[in-house]
């Protein structure tokens, strides 16, 4: 029972991978899941209020590939200044992995996003989603480091549930503000839930320090506070522009496109 315990983690990674590859297969083939993608577009652009995409536009900014960059190298510093050489690792190489394999994948499969959002290189590919990727793996991997460490079960549920919740939002953000296709989140939630899979039965194979849920928490919450109040700030107009639904960037160009270009066929590529 106890060895059958220890591999749940590998049989949960071989099932999301499976998961994946089927989406990775529906999606290069434009097949079923397209017009589930392309209903659920509409539906949100419709659905697009000021005042939550002010919200959804922040998280997305703190989602962003330099607040998971600072905010990795803040929490990999704090550890090595603690001496936990071998979670600082494991912490470092997880999340540069995570990177690396979206980035891969998109470079491989080349999908165009819903909309013309202002990305250059192999940022302007949209499967699978990199926030969702890169956050899930982020804060999945810090609730697996310091879910051990909180002895209140109470504090431990609540924890993972604001860490987790937190990464999911910048999920759905995504998907509202018309950024990604509903199966780039979906497969980017698959790639992180394989990649957390490994890592973390990997890790607590292994001998583990013996961490405070402080020396996680500590640099992480600081770090969203400040440097992110500072590039939401810094760059809240740039957002603005790049996430401005279609129907206002039409209105913006002075172009009104013709109805069957604002709501194309479910069928249309």
């Amino acid at each position: 029972m106890i060895r059958n315990r220890a591999y749940w983690p590998y049989y949960l990674a071989a099932l999301a991978c499976t998961l994946f590859l089927l989406i990775l297969i529906n999606v290069r083939i434009d097949g079923r899941l397209f017009a589930v993608d392309q209903a659920i577009y509409r539906q949100l652009q419709l659905l697009r209020a000021q005042w939550l995409d002010d919200i959804l536009i922040t998280v997305t900014q703190l989602g962003d590939t330099l607040m998971v960059t600072v905010i990795t190298s803040v929490v990999a510093l704090w550890l090595l200044v603690r001496k936990s050489w071998r979670t600082a690792g494991y912490w470092v190489l997880t999340i540069i992995s995570s990177a690396v394999l979206n980035t891969s994948i998109k470079a491989a499969i080349v999908r165009a996003r819903p909309g013309d959002m202002m990305y250059s290189g192999w940022s302007a590919y949209s499967f699978p989603s990199g926030h969702t990727t890169s956050n899930i793996v982020l804060y999945g991997l810090l609730c697996i480091l310091i879910y051990p460490c909180i002895e209140k079960r109470a504090a431990r549920i609540l924890t993972v549930c604001c860490a987790m919740g937190f990464a999911l939002l910048i999920a759905i953000s995504r998907v509202y503000l018309g950024a990604h296709w509903f199966s780039d989140v979906l497969g980017g939630i698959l790639v992180s839930t394989l990649i957390l899979c490994i890592a973390g039965a990997r890790y607590h194979a292994g001998k583990t320090h013996t961490l405070t849920a402080g020396a996680f928490l500590i640099p992480i919450v600081a770090t969203l506070l400040i440097v992110g109040s500072i590039h939401v700030w810094h760059g809240r107009h740039i957002s603005m522009q790049r996430y401005m639904p279609p129907a206002l960037s039409s209105q913006a160009t002075g172009n009104t496109p013709p109805p069957a270009a604002a709501a194309p066929a479910a069928g249309t590529p």
